[in-house]
């Protein structure tokens, strides 16, 4: 056997093992072509919804086991006014409202649902990866963290000043992302400060359409997920749900993606 042909059998045998080497673990960190920070969330099964003896539960709430059968890379803050101008910048379509607030990394705000898709779309096609909001059970996996409590951090809702931008702190406005203290799995501002888009279709009884993303051309209405700056502590629980017309625009509504793996 010539040394050249046993040098190809031998990576060609090293291929599996390179690949399994190279394949992201929970909680590695990535950086994107767009310069995105993302967090590898590795698949698992977890509880979605809440207990019946949950501080401020709502009917559409039903505990249920979910499976996450793939990891998927979300980003590690809500998508940005940055972002989101540079998007706009390229594209030539209009700049969200941002109320005087300010913007850079303020999390961008008066976006609808299809203005996220857009945005999506020409990510994807200028990177060449598949980009998109994550699932209403994608999201609360994420947000919970392995945890079962109220909040990320636990039931007491006199901890929201370290965690989360609130009506009890926020002064009626939202604030730049990853100033409050992040979620076991290093996800930042997945309570409080804007509620975000998910890609599914909201429904009250779940069936299914937590797991999955919505057509994109539907105008039905779409689940929203995380709280927002005016909204009291209990309002922002891991397993609180509401729900939005995707033609909204709303000063409290933003959204964080997902890269594909």
């Amino acid at each position: 056997m010539s040394s050249l042909f046993a040098a190809l059998i031998t990576a060609v045998m090293l291929l599996p093992a390179m690949a399994a080497a190279e394949a992201p673990k929970h909680g590695d960190t990535m950086t994107d072509e767009m310069g995105i920070e993302f967090i590898y969330i590795g698949p698992g099964k977890f509880v979605m919804g809440t207990p019946e003896t949950e501080p401020g539960r709502y009917p559409d709430e039903v505990q249920h086991e979910v499976e996450i059968s793939k990891g998927f890379w979300l980003a590690k803050y809500e998508t940005t006014f940055k972002q989101y101008d540079e998007f706009c910048k390229k594209t030539g379509n209009s700049k969200a409202n941002d109320r005087g607030w300010g913007r850079g990394d303020m999390p961008v705000i008066h976006v609808k649902w299809h203005d996220a898709q857009m945005y999506l779309k020409w990510l994807s096609k200028k990177t060449g990866s598949k980009y998109r909001l994550p699932t209403e059970a994608e999201w609360e996996y994420a947000a919970r963290a392995g945890t079962t409590t109220a909040f990320s951090w636990g039931d007491n809702p006199n901890d929201f000043p370290d965690y989360a931008w609130n009506s009890t702190n926020a002064d009626k406005k939202s604030h730049p992302v990853g100033q409050k203290k992040p979620n076991p799995w290093g996800l930042y501002d997945m309570h409080g400060n804007v509620w975000e888009w998910t890609c599914s279709f909201y429904n009250e009884d779940f069936e299914g359409d937590e797991q999955r993303c919505s057509d994109v051309k539907s105008n039905e209405n779409r689940s929203v997920r995380g709280g927002a700056w005016y909204f009291f502590p209990k309002g922002l629980r891991s397993g609180d749900r509401r729900v939005y017309h995707p033609r909204y625009r709303l000063p409290y509504i933003g959204f964080r993606i997902v890269r594909e793996q």
